[in-house]
């Protein structure tokens, strides 16, 4: 039996990115929770291979959505509305992996990872308060990076110098956008994953231990399931009294107070 605090149930939750493994996972805890939930990826093949793979995945409603796009964007909340009438909770979790150095690197990459990973959390989140939590209340949660946010120079092993960037600034818009939505009753909180084992590395998962596992106080890389909860609680009626904070999920790799 699903504990009040934490149901879902007649919810309705918009997740970007829901190709990838954490965008996968996330669908499905919201699934499980008794959510409804509209599943976007700008790559819809991805989209329908990912959640072929996660239990109950089938129930989402998928749909291609370019985060980019304010026209897409819109034409996904008109389908939203049409289907649900309201729409609860915005999960931005796309985004994508760059390499680039600030001072070097290819500008049209550097540009393009900022608009994705971080330009487009705005715009959802700007469209989807406008349209749907103004006058109702609602959730926001920005899927950012634990390890990536911090100028270390260790980072670099997670991404390149403007992926840290965008990370960055979706921790800090989180911050911005909690205080502007407050009045609203909109919470506004991010996630922070830490070493994730998902596609995005482009290696298997033994690999991936091999290389982080003994930096990791917990003893191993985290999964997708392991964000999946935290975007729940961030959503639920739990977390009424949170907004602003960045909840980093990293197993002790970095600790922050």
């Amino acid at each position: 039996m699903t504990f009040p605090l934490f149901s879902m149930s007649g919810n309705t939750v918009l997740v970007t990115g829901a190709g990838g493994g954490i965008g996968a996972a996330i669908v499905a805890a919201f699934l499980s929770n008794g959510a409804n939930v509209i599943a976007t990826d700008a790559n819809e093949d991805a989209l329908g291979r990912a959640l072929a793979k996660v239990e109950g995945g089938e129930n989402a409603v998928t749909m291609s959505m370019d985060v980019t796009s304010e026209k897409d964007i819109e034409r996904v909340m008109d389908a939203v509305a049409e289907r649900f009438g309201h729409l609860d909770a915005l999960v931005n979790n796309a985004g994508i992996k760059s390499a680039e150095s600030l001072l070097s690197g290819d500008k049209a990459k550097i540009d393009r990872t900022m608009e994705i990973n971080s330009g487009a959390v705005l715009l959802c989140s700007k469209l989807v308060v406008h349209r749907f939590m103004k006058e109702s209340g609602g959730r926001i949660i920005n899927i950012g990076s634990s390890l990536s946010s911090q100028g270390a120079v260790f980072n670099y092993q997670a991404g390149g110098a403007d992926y840290c960037f965008s990370k960055a600034v979706v921790h800090d818009l989180t911050k911005l956008l909690a205080y502007e939505c407050a009045p609203f009753g909109i919470n506004v909180n991010g996630v922070a994953p830490g070493i994730i084992d998902t596609p995005m590395h482009g290696r298997p998962r033994e690999e991936t231990e091999a290389r982080h596992a003994g930096r990791i106080p917990l003893g191993r890389v985290g999964s997708p399931e392991d964000i999946a909860g935290i975007a729940v609680f961030l959503a639920s009626p739990a977390s009424a009294y949170i907004t602003g904070q960045i909840m980093h999920v990293n197993g002790g790799m970095l600790m922050n107070g």
